[in-house]
């Protein structure tokens, strides 16, 4: 009797070894948890030369960027008007506010409209929008590569819906900038892949959109160049971004 037992026990603990001793098979990928997924903070600073409180607001978002991690705000200064404006930066400023009345310096916008500081600001008040914008649920991912030689940028990613609501007419879209060496242009915008933009008519909880964007004629490592990735809600009340993320 005690034989039959400890052969039952030694058959028990190989089966226990195989298939775990709940009598289960794991399936692939069971256990394993999903990376976290943060909330990112686009940061866009509207500006233009000889503006005396762009020239306050400038060094404070400067300030802000030696606390912040890329992976939690993107800082992008934009010329709405003089040196280094484009027409793309003047079409996106004035899509935000189609008064006139609204544009002037500066405007400092947190993912879109979702909160914004207009004319006098200062370092407690940037700081506590950030904050706010930060602390909000994340409702999109993004990962992307890029790939790039002396002429050409590629940039391929994925966006997924990690939320529980299915998000309408969004569109990721994207920018270039770099430090311009002066106060107020370290994070001057080049341009904005308006042309590339990619719209998404609607996106399931969980369902995943692959994009890409390619620059032609511009030498990324050469010249020091950053970007930006983001996924926006040009639709909603508050033109929202609801995503960025930074890339190197």
């Amino acid at each position: 009797m005690k034989k039959l037992l400890l052969i039952l026990l030694m058959i028990g603990l190989i089966v226990c070894l195989f298939i775990g001793c709940n009598g289960v098979i794991p399936s692939e990928g069971e256990g394993e948890e999903e990376e976290e997924v943060t909330r990112v903070v686009m940061v866009e600073l509207f500006t233009q030369p000889g503006c005396d409180l762009c020239e306050i607001a400038e060094p404070l978002i400067e300030q802000l960027a030696d606390e912040y991690e890329r992976s939690e705000v993107v800082f992008l200064e934009e010329r709405a008007y003089g040196l280094y404006s484009l027409d793309e930066i003047r079409d996106r400023y004035e899509w935000y506010f189609p008064s006139s009345a609204d544009r002037g310096t500066p405007n400092i916008l947190f993912n879109g409209l979702n909160q914004r500081i207009h004319g006098s600001s200062s370092y407690a008040a940037i700081k506590s929008k950030i904050n706010l914008e930060l602390g909000k649920d994340v409702k999109i991912s993004i990962t992307a590569t890029r790939n790039s030689d002396a002429t050409t940028t590629t940039i391929s990613g994925t966006i997924k819906n990690i939320s529980d609501s299915s998000l309408d007419n969004l569109v990721i879209n994207g920018m270039t900038y770099k430090d311009k060496g002066q106060m107020g242009l370290k994070y001057c915008v080049l341009d904005i892949f308006t042309e590339q933009e990619e719209s998404i008519t609607i996106l399931a909880p969980g369902e995943t959109y692959n994009f890409s964007f390619t620059y032609e004629g511009l030498d990324w490592e050469g010249n020091k160049i950053h970007g930006v990735v983001f996924v926006q809600a040009p639709e909603s009340s508050k033109k929202e971004v609801l995503q960025a993320l930074y890339i190197d």
